[in-house]
């Protein structure tokens, strides 16, 4: 299920102030995915690149070390307050599909160096178009760099959480196959991370509905869902594999 444009927004500017806290995990995750993404966009010193949905610059600010600009696109204008007020930093308030649908127009767009999409593409609702967006948006040699996650996720949500997002699930084949269409170099990678967070940690960050799937449930399901994950993991700490597909499209 795809949240309207409004909820979106809504959604992320209720969870600005603790974005980080919910979804870094920990220094080294953030050190782990930051290389992840860094080797595939290939950024240097004089490359614009950008960030669509970057929440409060997570992953952007490694980026705005290697590259020269970095234009960070966020629905929420709480979140994009959190970035750091360099010359570094272009803030454009937009979702994807504002982009997609040419509502909103991004600076150096057609001459972008790299482009990062974590955990966004889902909210699209025509993905196909937004895919087009994307890969409009690439200088000739540029990089796009999608991350999202597999079809099966380790992830420890209820059962009703864990069938939505495979309901929602975008193949990255699928993906690989419009990008193809435009004229890009498509690689589809899985990388692996193992997590270990406590358990009462986790079961907070679910009960604030830190993902965008967890708005879609009401307080009665989501409370029974805190107590399938409990009853599961009866342990103080919850450790699982954190799974991560990376679709590489290169001009």
């Amino acid at each position: 299920m795809t949240l309207q444009p409004d909820d979106l927004a809504a959604h992320y500017e209720r969870l600005a102030d603790d974005f980080e806290e919910s979804w870094a995990h920990s220094p080294a995750f953030v050190s782990w995915m930051n290389r992840c993404i860094g080797t595939r966009l290939a950024l240097q010193p004089q490359d614009r690149a950008a960030d669509i949905g970057c929440g409060s610059g997570l992953y952007a600010r490694s980026m705005a070390e290697d590259a020269l600009t970095v234009v960070c696109v966020d629905p929420s204008t709480k979140m994009l307050a959190k970035l750091p007020t360099t010359p570094s930093f272009v803030p454009v308030r937009a979702s994807i599909e504002d982009l997609a649908t040419g509502a909103v127009q991004l600076p150096h767009a057609g001459r972008l160096d790299g482009v990062l999409a974590k955990d966004v593409i889902h909210h699209a609702r025509d993905v196909p178009m937004a895919l087009r967006t994307l890969a409009s948006l690439l200088a000739p040699g540029g990089r796009l760099v999608i991350v999202t996650w597999p079809l099966r996720i380790d992830y420890p949500l209820f059962d009703k959480a864990v069938k939505q997002h495979e309901q929602a699930y975008i193949d990255p084949e699928d993906m690989a196959r419009v990008l193809t269409g435009c004229g890009l170099r498509v690689e589809v990678t899985c990388e692996r991370y193992h997590l270990s967070i406590a358990k009462e940690q986790w079961l907070a960050w679910v009960a604030n509905r830190f993902m965008s799937l967890l708005s879609t449930f009401d307080d009665d399901e989501l409370a029974e869902g805190l107590r399938e994950i409990d009853t599961r993991h009866p342990g103080p700490v919850i450790e699982f594999e954190g799974r991560f597909v990376f679709t590489h499209a290169r001009g």
